[in-house]
């Protein structure tokens, strides 16, 4: 059975671009951060967006205040931000 959790961008350019991620199928903060990039590219390129692909590709998207495992093991209506605009990068 699927477990997914709600991310969403905590961004200039992408400001609340939401992504309900599987989290089982994968096993670290990096992975989650890397399906949610690949899905909002994936979205910027099927709508032919060219400068905003350019743009995601410069961010540097993290999530800082929980672990991996706290996604897992904390209540699954939280959401989640995935941020690009602060120094944590």
């Amino acid at each position: 059975m699927p477990n997914y959790r709600e991310f969403r961008a905590s961004s200039e350019l992408f400001l609340g671009y939401t992504v309900f991620i599987d989290i089982d199928i994968h096993n670290s903060l990096n992975n989650i951060i890397n399906h949610f990039y690949e899905h909002l590219l994936h979205t910027l390129e099927m709508n032919n967006f060219e400068i905003l692909i350019e743009k995601v590709n410069e961010c540097r998207f993290h999530i800082h205040d929980f672990t991996y495992e706290d996604i897992k093991n904390l209540n699954s209506d939280n959401v989640y931000y995935i941020c690009d605009h602060c120094s944590n990068s």
